[in-house]
């Protein structure tokens, strides 16, 4: 995961919000981060598509997990399992937030 974009995000995002596209959400858990994009359910819900968390190893984050509820089928991987599709996904999250606010490295 690039360290850099991450610390980017990290600089101008917090909680979610309602931009262009859809919702974008940045918050902390237990021991690191989930970061997502949500889009609008049927009943006003927000539906992760996709929710990466992320936990810090040694000195870096790292994406643990990822979740996609409006992908078919559902996507529910592990870092265990699927480490090189975890880290593309995350890397086109973190491009797609870079992106909604106009930032740049």
């Amino acid at each position: 995961m690039d360290q850099r974009k991450w610390l980017l995000i990290k600089a101008n995002f917090y909680g979610t919000e309602d931009l262009a596209d859809g919702y974008y959400r940045l918050r902390e858990i237990d021991g690191g981060y989930q970061l997502a994009f949500l889009v609008a359910g049927p009943c006003g819900d927000k539906i992760p598509h996709p929710e990466v968390t992320l936990r810090l190893e040694g000195n870096q984050m790292q994406p643990i997990r990822l979740r996609d509820l409006e992908a078919t089928p559902i996507l529910n991987l592990s870092k265990e399992n699927d480490l090189e599709r975890i880290e593309a996904l995350t890397d086109q999250l973190l491009n797609r937030f870079i992106k909604a606010k106009k930032l740049s490295l």
